[in-house]
């Protein structure tokens, strides 16, 4: 299933530029002028995921070929290399995206304003959750609960095209539906994690554990095996790290330890980081990626956090295998009261220059986020406009988005 239609596009003078400097050479390879393939294929890469879109309907030369792995593949290196702030919300109906390129969040000024880009919308008409977005796709979390309708169903979406997929039902009697997205960067595939738990009696306890590959044939649930019991951290908890997808939890027993899952998307192993310096650990805390390594940010005080928050705890590994840690207190400057002041935040995740990100939860307007800088320690805040008539809607802010033009299959 998709939500892309065929239509007429409008090809802005930007496009047509590209274009017309590129039909020297025909899309299937044979070169009439100077510009060989890979240097078109190069010049495309940089474009839009929009543009992309409408070059495909240019002719059905370069329809195959911007289709292409080799050219999917590109784009999305070209689109790691200038990550996004991507924002979701549900609201009149639609599940709607927005964008901003990172890069705009950098400023020594301690306020500024983003205007932020309309990327798509899917019909739905019921709330819903996602999954932190991986390699340009995202995932819906835990549509049973949310939506309770007997018929719903995960669905899979690529915020840069406006497609979307519904996964098949899962394989289970529970009610309780939590899923997790991970990507294998040696095979190139994304890769769904789901896990289901009792509604009645409640319980979070992960039991059943399955597996979903996207794009290769028919997509089937497969259940894998788990020696640990735990109680994932449903919100806000995940990270893929070079093919490892790692998320929070709880272990059993009178006294719930915490820990780390990995999950190592290319073997479909679990494995489990249980260390004594996580029992302060506590929800809500959010797993990043700090300069390629793995890290836990959690507030210094439990719930959630405004201009009265005195800081927050930084944890970074330094050797996964021997649970090697360090710990950093981080307490905010005076001007964060006057900044945050009573607005409630969550914390993001780290920019490409080492700021922390925080966003409110809801749609409010103005409608600010925050970056603290931990080197020199200074607050600001940038104000985001465009997202329309969106007040009183729960927001999901993300960080280093990449844009895809891969289709679905």
């Amino acid at each position: 299933m998709s939500a892309m239609k065929k239509r007429k596009h409008c090809v802005s003078k930007e496009e047509t530029r590209i274009i017309s400097s590129t039909t020297s050479t025909k899309a299937s390879g044979e070169k009439y002028g100077q510009i060989p393939m890979d240097i078109i294929l190069e010049i495309l890469s940089r474009a839009p995921a929009k543009s992309i879109a409408r070059f495909r309907c240019v002719s059905k030369d370069w329809g195959v070929t911007l289709c292409r792995p080799c050219f999917t593949d590109l784009f999305l290196k070209m689109s790691s290399l200038s990550p996004c702030l991507l924002f979701t919300f549900h609201a009149e109906g639609k599940w709607s995206f927005f964008s901003s390129p990172e890069s705009l969040l950098i400023s020594d000024q301690k306020s500024s304003c983003v205007v932020v880009d309309r990327l798509s919308h899917v019909p739905i008409d019921y709330p819903i959750r996602v999954c932190v977005p991986v390699c340009g796709l995202l995932c819906t979390k835990d549509e049973w609960v949310l939506s309770k309708k007997k018929d719903a169903r995960l669905m899979i979406c690529n915020p840069s095209t406006g497609e979307f997929k519904l996964l098949p039902k899962v394989k289970t009697s529970r009610r309780r539906v939590l899923t997790y997205l991970g990507h294998d960067p040696v095979e190139k595939v994304h890769k769904v994690l789901c896990m289901t738990s009792c509604e009645r009696p409640y319980s979070q306890k992960a039991e059943q554990h399955q597996v979903l590959t996207l794009g290769r044939g028919k997509m089937n649930w497969r259940m894998i095996e788990c020696s640990v019991s735990h109680y994932p951290q449903s919100q806000d908890s995940e990270i893929c790290i070079d093919g490892i997808l790692y998320y929070l939890a709880a272990g059993s027993g009178s006294w719930k330890t915490s820990m780390i899952v990995c999950f190592h998307i290319k073997s479909e192993k679990l494995k489990f980081i249980v260390d004594e310096a996580f029992k302060d650990i506590k929800s809500p805390s959010t797993l990043i990626n700090y300069k390629g390594k793995l890290g836990i940010l959690h507030p210094n005080a439990s719930g959630f956090m405004n201009g009265r928050s005195s800081g927050f705890v930084l944890w970074v590994i330094d050797d996964i295998e021997n649970h090697t840690w360090c710990k950093n207190i981080i307490m905010f400057p005076p001007l964060w009261w006057s900044l945050v002041d009573r607005t409630k935040v969550h914390i993001v995740g780290t920019t490409g220059n080492g700021e922390i990100l925080f966003s409110p939860r809801v749609v409010y307007i103005p409608f600010y986020i925050f970056c603290y800088n931990m080197e020199t320690k200074s607050i600001r805040r940038a104000e985001i406009e465009g997202f329309g008539s969106a007040t009183g809607q729960n927001i999901y802010t993300f960080l280093n988005h990449m844009e895809n033009v891969k289709l679905f299959t």
